[in-house]
């Protein structure tokens, strides 16, 4: 954390000093795991530490189309985007834009979701024309402007428009400012708990840990639909991605079936969650010889990243099919008035 408000500290100098910080990883002495992977990613967090007003990733063509634009002259441009994961669905970015750079345009949006989370306006435009930049200043700073409002030639390019309720500066820093040193696998009745009502996380809900890791350490929560099936548990959601955010390129990767839920910081080490993984708070004292806290991750200090619409399908709606079941003993059509989500 220490490190992370120095950082924001020493931009915030410079830029009230009139000096233009230039960012760049050190790649030669980064450790494999900890690196951000690509400058559009790294771009994008130092976005969200000054609380710019504006993110420019600047490529070779002036905006976001369609379709590729060298081989389909029909592709149309996208110049205003509310939702990345519906235009995910609507455009294939492996061939709608960049042929350069690390990761092309697909790299791109995932740093258009992390700067709009933070209350940053991202611009996807090309960078051989830099006044252009002036001009798409120009024409979103605007007060009468409205999503329906043209984009000149001049300011072509695809907007971002940033969530109108951004990230608290805490949670941005639990969530891109901290590499996650491991991965606690919970339950689903833990996910609800989490996720839906904003409790705290505790011992009893966590199946296994990953990684090893110090308490107050950031580290990755997670569901394995397979391991809850095996015993009778919820259905896996198969590949629908189930995150509202996409995380730095050096966080350790989740297996493809795993469902991310968020990140927090730890009050317990991997090795004492070990320990006292499945058990109740009064049992810490006993198995650690102390407690230091009755959760493993206060709700203060985790932040949730799975969308609504898995957690309510997959999660609350399913568990609630279930229950029905359990206490019926007959079997319900999925039609039921009565399976309604929780």
């Amino acid at each position: 954390r220490t490190q992370y408000l120095n950082a924001c500290n020493t931009f915030e100098a410079l830029l009230e000093m009139g000096v233009v910080p230039i960012v760049n990883e050190n790649d030669t002495v980064s450790l494999g795991e900890i690196r951000f992977g690509d400058n559009d990613t790294l771009s994008a967090i130092t976005a969200g530490m000054v609380h710019a007003d504006f993110l420019f990733l600047l490529t070779d063509v002036d905006c976001l189309y369609t379709d590729n634009p060298r081989t389909n002259p029909a592709a149309k441009p996208v110049t205003n985007v509310t939702d990345i994961k519906a235009l995910r669905e609507a455009v294939d970015v492996s061939s709608a834009g960049s042929a350069v750079g690390t990761g092309g345009m697909a790299t791109k949006l995932i740093a258009a979701e992390l700067a709009i989370a933070a209350g940053v306006t991202t611009i996807i435009t090309r960078g051989s024309t830099p006044p252009k930049v002036i001009d798409i200043i120009d024409h979103f700073s605007n007060p009468d402007l409205t999503m329906d409002t043209p984009v000149p030639a001049s300011a072509l390019c695809t907007r971002f428009v940033a969530k109108s309720r951004p990230m608290i500066d805490r949670k941005w820093w639990i969530l891109h400012g901290m590499y996650c040193a491991g991965t606690v696998y919970i339950d689903a009745g833990a996910v609800v708990a989490l996720a839906k009502f904003k409790k705290s996380l505790f011992a009893a809900g966590i199946k296994r840990v990953e990684g090893t890791f110090s308490a107050n350490q950031a580290i990755r929560v997670a569901y394995e639909p397979e391991r809850e099936a095996g015993g009778g548990g919820l259905e896996s959601p198969g590949s629908e991605d189930s995150r509202g955010l996409t995380t730095p390129s050096g966080a350790a990767a989740l297996k493809p079936e795993a469902i991310e839920i968020g990140h927090g910081l730890v009050n317990y080490t991997s090795t004492e969650i070990n320990r006292i993984r499945g058990c109740h708070s009064s049992e810490f004292e006993a198995i650690l010889g102390y407690c230091d806290s009755d959760n493993v991750i206060n709700r203060g200090n985790m932040v949730v990243t799975i969308a609504d619409q898995v957690l309510d399908d997959v999660f609350v709606t399913r568990a609630h099919k279930t229950k029905i079941r359990a206490e019926q003993r007959v079997p319900l059509p999925a039609s039921s008035p009565n399976l309604s989500a929780i």
